[in-house]
């Protein structure tokens, strides 16, 4: 067998081994980017629904707007009282999936509701 011939098969094998690492550190790149744009969506559609909750106005409608349709499916919007007379409105979402197999974890956010 030929040395060129040799270095070729071994440059294929290498490429084989390669590739599906590349292609799993592809994917879990994308992955941590939308769990932080999930993430960003809560923490405006949050601060969103307090400003809404401020004026007496339902704060899901208002989160939702911000969310979008995709993220806005299955949000959990819920205003609570924090420390003292503060009140708190909490968004989580699911985090889109590169993956559809994988459970979604949620992330979440905060906002206290502004006093008048």
């Amino acid at each position: 067998m030929s040395h060129a011939r040799r270095s070729s098969g071994q440059a294929s094998v290498e490429a084989v081994a390669v590739v599906p690492l590349v292609v799993l550190a592809g994917a879990v790149a994308v992955q941590v980017g939308l769990a932080a744009h999930a993430w960003g969506a809560a923490r405006e559609a949050a601060r969103a629904g307090a400003r809404a909750t401020l004026v007496d106005a339902p704060a899901r409608p208002a989160a939702a707007r911000v969310l979008g349709e995709g993220l806005a499916r299955g949000a959990r919007v819920t205003v609570g009282a924090g420390g003292g007379a503060l009140r708190i409105v909490r968004v989580e979402v699911s985090v889109p999936m590169v993956l559809p197999w994988v459970p979604a974890p949620r992330v979440g956010a905060d906002a206290p509701v502004p006093r008048p």
